[in-house]
């Protein structure tokens, strides 16, 4: 259960590359990054690691060309420089409260 939790911490933060190889495949850095994810994923309130359970779930669930846009998505938004980020995350969350 342990490889399987950090597998799907791995791919809920992967980069597309990193998403599509398996873990003897990783480099060093990336075997790093999914450690740390990990452990930080295990360090959540039980409530919340469900919640992110549920959405790698969804994840899977979906036809691999929605999961292919989602990553492509995924790593546009994390080359956004700080700035864009930000408006993003402002713009996100007036979007939410609309959504209430």
């Amino acid at each position: 259960m342990r490889i399987g939790r950090l597998m799907a911490a791995l791919l809920l933060t992967a980069s597309t590359a990193a998403a599509q190889r398996s873990w003897s495949d990783l480099s060093p850095a990336e075997r790093e990054r999914a450690w740390r994810n990990y452990q930080r994923f295990e360090s959540l309130p039980p409530e919340r690691r469900q919640n992110l359970e549920d959405r790698y779930q969804r994840f899977r669930s979906m036809p691999p060309n929605e999961q292919q846009r989602l990553r492509q998505n995924y790593d546009a938004y994390r080359e956004l420089p700080p700035a864009a980020r930000q408006q993003f995350h402002r713009k996100y969350e007036r979007w939410r409260e609309r959504q209430r």
